[in-house]
């Protein structure tokens, strides 16, 4: 099952191996640096997922998905960052179709989540 991601990260050469991974698996990968970015991303092309660092310059990924939430609230949301997970894991449980993941991660068990959310999304 194949879909689009936005990838939003910061740090270049994650969100580049991030994309790649997922290619790798036949999606369609937008990038974007920030949160302004990611929003005009979802504006012009809207994804199936997206999948945020938290951490990022301005505003973070929990702001960004909270203005998701407002506006896309069917979209699914995964959050990545490597600092503390107890308040992201917090918000992202109380937070509909959000997903909290802890840095680092194995790339297999990433994508089998990335599957199994968008397949939640879907309904399949």
């Amino acid at each position: 099952m194949a879909g689009t991601i936005l990838v939003v990260d910061d740090d270049d050469p994650v969100r580049v191996m991030l994309a790649r991974l997922l290619r790798t698996q036949g999606y369609s990968v937008l990038q974007a640096a920030h949160a302004n970015e990611a929003r005009a991303q979802i504006d012009a092309q809207k994804p199936d997922l997206v999948i945020s660092d938290i951490v990022m310059p301005g505003e973070s990924g929990i702001e960004l998905r909270r203005n998701i939430l407002e506006r896309w609230p069917e979209l699914p949301v995964i959050l990545i960052s490597g600092y503390s997970a107890e308040g992201p894991a917090e918000f992202a449980a109380r937070t509909p179709n959000t997903i909290f993941v802890q840095k680092p991660f194995a790339a297999d068990q990433f994508l089998a989540l990335v599957e199994q959310t968008l397949s939640s999304a879907t309904g399949d």
